[in-house]
């Protein structure tokens, strides 16, 4: 320490500008940037560029592969306009942490399902979105295959991913090269410290030393001495600049103590501030265990509501006994409803002389809504029976009015789909063995719109009569007078009519294959000759054999009239 000298350097005293160019510091200086900027920084450069071209691949990749995946379930869900299994198809796709929002259409627009995730946005979502927004939207037209003829479509499924779950890992990727680079930089600052080391290092080693013993907690009571012989070069700089940082860090130190003292004011208000907070949170926690409580009970209340309502629907069905005394018809019917209260209406009113009038109907969806608006209906039909009225046309447009102005003072869109038949015996009569078989027995007028009306003839024949055109859906439009049709289906004896709702047709099994129309005519025309309860049976063992453990989705009505 002896070959320190007394005097501190001035600072002020630098070297010309000319001479810090010819200066060792400067020619280090030269040679580690541009070392350090060609091998590391462009290396690096590359490396992420083609990192994010294969990151952009994999998110296309990852998307498509998700897409076809539940490409059938979906096409399904909107073919089937199916509220549950297009829950199931999004919230599957929800599943994956790259997804940010699903929704599925049907071919009409409407929404069948949907689900978006909540993310909180960090500091890198910008970068993000500008890195990888191009590749995080995909639309996946839907389409389903027929028996014939090409794929059909059937709607449309949204698929948008997270621009930031998406770069996360190439954030990753950019980190470890980051890291890597700065291995490489100090790779090779080592070896220019080597190279310089004789020329530079050795007097820094000298004045290192001094450094040392400069007291860290008062780091400007002690300034550093000028090197001898090193006064107007780089080294002589230094310790001036040393002398410099020395005296600003000794006042960065004060107004630290300074900081601190207001650090330790604020710790103590954000410690108030979250005893409040915490206070708060308990008083919400109380207030939702409450409301939780209260659901408990309005659910309970619910249930009993939709008991009451299956059990008033259960009583006002026919009877047994009604059935029986039925004659002219051996009759058989069938009800299961997919909930508590279903959507579906049926009944079967006796008149004079062997005359029925029998209803059949379907009320949009199903539930406690669905089942006022079926009471609503029974009671309607029956009033108007009772009051003999024999008018298809006007008993179909009173009943039509009944049900828009309930169902509109109801503020619900319910309506259903309704088949009023007016069946009326032929006079018996004597007549030759063979001609008995050709005789009408009996005459059936069909009006109003719903399913087909299935007529099996003498050895299985099926016929199809479609009401399509025979009336609208109830409670749709005001009126429908002019929509109103009638059919007429003369029956001969052991002549079978079958009604049914869509519940029976549209039963889907695991692989979400529907029962179909064919299908029931094919039960139907293989028992022709069996009485009604059979050919009853039959139909409802061969659907529940396609349900199998299949979730009932919608209620199964049927009714079987073999005319004697």
């Amino acid at each position: 320490m002896n070959s320190i000298a007394d005097s501190v350097v001035d600072p002020a005293n630098a070297v010309v500008p000319a001479a810090r160019f010819r200066s060792l510091t400067a020619k280090q200086a030269m040679v580690t940037v541009v070392v350090v900027l060609v091998l590391s920084l462009l290396g690096s450069f590359f490396e992420l560029f083609f990192a994010w071209h294969n990151t952009r691949d994999q998110v296309r990749a990852q998307a498509s592969q998700m897409l076809d995946t539940v490409d059938g379930s979906a096409a399904e869900a909107a073919y089937q306009l199916s509220g549950e299994l297009a829950h199931q198809v999004v919230s599957g796709l929800l599943g994956y942490d790259v997804v940010d929002r699903v929704e599925l259409r049907d071919n009409f627009g409407d929404v069948q399902g949907q689900a978006a995730r909540a993310r909180e946005p960090d500091i890198f979502a910008s970068l993000a979105r500008s890195l990888f927004g191009d590749v995080t939207t995909y639309h996946r037209t839907l389409k389903r295959g027929r028996d014939s003829g090409p794929a059909t479509e059937v709607g449309r499924l949204d698929l948008v991913l997270s621009p930031q779950a998406v770069a996360h890992s190439f954030f990753d990727l950019a980190l470890v090269n980051a890291g890597l680079g700065l291995l490489r930089a100090l790779a090779i600052v080592a070896l220019v410290v080597g190279i310089f080391y004789t020329m530079i290092t050795r007097p820094l080693v000298r004045l290192s030393q001094v450094v040392s013993q400069v007291d860290p907690d008062h780091p400007g009571a002690r300034l550093i001495h000028a090197l001898p012989g090193h006064a107007e070069d780089e080294l002589g700089q230094l310790v001036g600049s040393l002398n410099a940082m020395l005296t600003s860090s000794q006042r960065g130190l004060n107004q630290r103590d300074r900081a601190q003292a207001d650090l330790t004011a604020l710790t103590h208000d954000l410690e108030r501030r979250v005893a409040e907070r915490t206070a708060e949170l308990e008083a919400a926690s109380n207030q939702i265990h409450s409301l939780n409580r209260q659901l408990k009970a309005d659910n309970l209340r619910m249930g009993a509501e939709l008991d009451v309502s299956r059990r008033i629907q259960q009583m006002i069905l026919p009877t047994e006994l009604e059935l029986a005394q039925i004659k002219g018809l051996d009759v058989a019917t069938f009800m299961e409803p997919a909930s508590e209260v279903g959507g579906d209406y049926y009944d079967i009113l006796q008149g004079v002389e062997g005359r029925l009038r029998i209803g059949i109907g379907d009320v949009t969806g199903h539930g406690l809504e669905s089942g006022v608006v079926m009471l609503m209906t029974q009671s309607a039909v029956r009033t108007l029976v009772t009051s003999d009225e024999n008018d298809s046309v006007r008993l179909l447009d009173v009943l039509n009015r009944t049900i828009y102005k309930n169902v509109e003072r109801m503020g619900s869109d319910k309506n259903l789909t309704l088949a009023l038949l007016d069946y009326r015996p032929e006079a018996p009569f004597e007549m030759a063995e063979g001609a008995a078989k050709n005789r009408v027995a009996g005459h059936l007028r069909v009006s109003g719109q719903h399913e087909s009306v299935i007529v099996v003839r003498h050895g299985g024949v099926i016929e199809l009569v479609d009401t399509m055109d025979l009336g609208l859906p109830i409670g749709l439009i005001d009126d429908m007078k002019e929509f109103i049709a009638e059919a007429t289906i003369l029956l001969h004896p052991g002549d079978t009519v079958v009604l049914y709702t869509d519940g029976i047709t549209e039963a889907a099994d695991s692989s979400h294959t529907l029962y179909g129309l064919d299908q029931l005519c094919d039960v139907i025309s293989a028992h022709w000759q069996e009485n009604a309860e059979a050919i009853k049976a039959a139909v409802v063992a061969d659907v529940r054999r396609h349900i199998g453990a299949q979730t009932l989705y919608d209620d199964l009505t049927l009714i079987v009239l073999k005319q004697g």
